[in-house]
């Protein structure tokens, strides 16, 4: 009986009344997909700090410890490398949009900006994330090579670290596909929409 009702009121109603109630739709909906995107940058965000707090103590450590030279010098670009490869994960934030924009249409235009920023970041970490590393790693076995246990340590660890690299960049290119695009898709469908 109430659904009855409620499809008299919907039939009864105008139709600028009816675009109202659908665009109001499709803001919750979008603004709900937005939030769990949010969510998996900022975890993304976060993990990249800790694996960073973890890692870099001990390569501190190395650059003083290690007998061979090209070891402490690889030790520290490890360094270097972790704190910018954590800088330009949370740079995207300076793009993040607020809830509290002026109006609705800006807060599209700027959550598109940051949806467009996040995929040119994942794009792209293949170069500046992933390939810089494997020449430091090589640098950082160079000078142990004498040592027969450091060869199969060394071939060990860049073997897993090439399969660490390749998952990553399938893992990126599906969060793109995945995720990235789809919102994208919604926030420009919602632009189109308010400019009407």
């Amino acid at each position: 009986m109430i659904e009855d009702e409620l499809i008299k009121i919907w039939q009864s109603s105008s139709n600028q009344e009816r675009i109202k109630f659908e665009k109001s739709k499709l803001m919750i909906e979008l603004q709900s997909s937005l939030g769990r995107l949010h969510r998996w940058w900022k975890y993304l965000e976060l993990v990249n700090v800790i694996s960073a707090l973890i890692a870099i103590p001990p390569f501190i450590f190395a650059i003083y410890w290690v007998p061979y030279t090209s070891m402490k010098i690889a030790s520290a670009l490890i360094v270097v490398w972790l704190i910018y490869v954590g800088i330009r994960m949370s740079s995207i934030k300076k793009i993040k949009p607020s809830d509290l924009e002026e109006n609705y249409l800006q807060y599209l235009d700027k959550t598109r900006a940051y949806l467009l920023g996040q995929k040119r970041l994942l794009e792209t970490s293949l170069n500046w994330a992933i390939l810089t590393i494997y020449p430091i790693v090589v640098l950082f076995f160079v000078g142990a090579w004498e040592i027969p246990l450091s060869r199969y340590v060394a071939v060990i660890v860049f073997l897993a670290m090439v399969g660490l690299g390749i998952y990553e960049y399938y893992l990126s290119k599906r969060r793109i596909k995945n995720e990235i695009n789809p919102r994208l898709a919604k926030v420009d469908a919602m632009i189109k929409i308010l400019k009407e």
